[in-house]
């Protein structure tokens, strides 16, 4: 496939970050720091547009009230972005009506050179959707900004020919800061998304390693734990691997592994953690209805023996089950800990019974 075509379709089948970026700035304490800085940007529009409309001639006062208006509710929204809670829809409405209000503001603007400076403003739409949205919101925006930056100057070509090359200069250069900024900050921000990814994910496998499974575990808490729920950590050992790797070398070795980490995806939940913290150990993290999880476990033991594959490979797991308070609390962290260790000692207990076994602890809080 054509390289260029190849990033095109990733760029377009990229899913809208609104929810992962708002979590990375919150994990990181962030998040009421940018909603902070996205308003006062607001803001200070709705300052610079009353105070030029106000300062309007009287004899341009057609075009006031509506100015005005916008002015008006750019600095209500400004004051407000920072209360409110945003969620992905509420963010792409404010895209929305941030981009018509610009685009009314250009068009009724007198002077060329106003017109030109207010389009610039696309570009800050368009590097907002570049960090919290995707690619096709992207092209959308700059799509519709490009066809106001030349819907408000095209008439200049035609009453003053003269100044053609001149106006298509600054045409060009406004078009160019409103598509090349957020274009680079959107590819910077891929390449950070990929490096940042990688960290997160064992080489061979493709699982999480040990830093991506704390990442995702307080994901799933954040966003699953409540009344009625359980949660689950399965440490799963491949019992004997060293014999493996002595007998039939590393290759047969990784190829176990690999094995054992597709029956584990397989078995686990599509939302569970799933990770390889170490050379032959793995570790599962879910969180699901009280209900489900008897059916689940049933589940486990026949997943990892099938289908029977030479040379054959088996797995002494422990399973650490918890319906309690603390997944409300803030003791999430010593929680998992605490659970964690108990799983490990439910597979060193699977261990001591032979191997191949499914050892269960449960904790109930009171």
């Amino acid at each position: 496939m054509n390289p260029i075509r190849e990033v095109v379709e990733r760029w377009l089948a990229m899913p809208d970050q609104f929810d992962r970026f708002t979590r990375l700035l919150r994990g990181n304490g962030f998040l009421k720091t940018a909603r902070i800085l996205i308003g006062l940007m607001v803001f200070s529009m709705g300052v610079t547009v009353v105070g030029k409309r106000l300062g309007t001639a009287s004899d341009q006062v057609s075009s006031i009230p509506l100015d005005l208006m916008i002015g008006v509710l750019a600095l209500i929204g400004g004051l407000a972005y920072p209360v409110f809670t945003t969620t992905r829809n509420r963010s792409l409405q404010f895209v929305i009506a941030s981009d018509v209000s610009i685009a009314i503001i250009v068009l009724t603007e007198a002077d060329l050179d106003q017109r030109l400076l207010g389009s610039l403003v696309f570009g800050l739409m368009g590097t907002y959707i570049a960090f919290f949205h995707n690619m096709r919101a992207h092209l959308v925006h700059l799509l519709f900004s490009i066809t106001i930056v030349v819907a408000a100057c095209c008439g200049v070509f035609t009453e003053e020919p003269t100044t053609f090359f001149d106006t298509f200069g600054r045409i060009l250069f406004a078009v160019s800061v409103i598509s090349v900024v957020p274009f680079l900050t959107q590819i910077a921000l891929i390449l950070l998304s990929n490096d940042a990814q990688g960290s997160e994910l064992d080489p061979l496998t493709d699982l999480l390693n040990r830093r991506g499974l704390a990442r995702r575990t307080a994901e799933l808490i954040r966003s699953k734990s409540g009344i009625g729920q359980s949660l689950l950590v399965v440490v799963i050992d491949i019992d004997n691997f060293k014999q493996f790797n002595d007998t039939f070398g590393h290759d047969v070795g990784d190829r176990v592994i690999i094995r054992t980490a597709n029956r584990l995806t397989a078995w686990a939940r599509a939302d569970a953690a799933i990770a390889r913290v170490g050379g032959d150990e793995f570790i599962v993290v879910q969180i699901m209805p009280l209900s489900d999880v008897g059916d689940l476990i049933s589940r486990i033991h026949p997943a990892m023996n099938t289908p029977i594959v030479e040379p054959r490979s088996t797995t002494s797991i422990g399973i650490a089950i918890h319906n309690g308070s603390w997944l409300d609390s803030d003791a999430e962290e010593a929680g998992i800990d605490a659970l964690h260790r108990l799983a490990d000692s439910a597979m060193y207990e699977s261990k001591r019974l032979g191997g191949n076994h499914v050892h269960t602890i449960v904790m109930t809080s009171p």
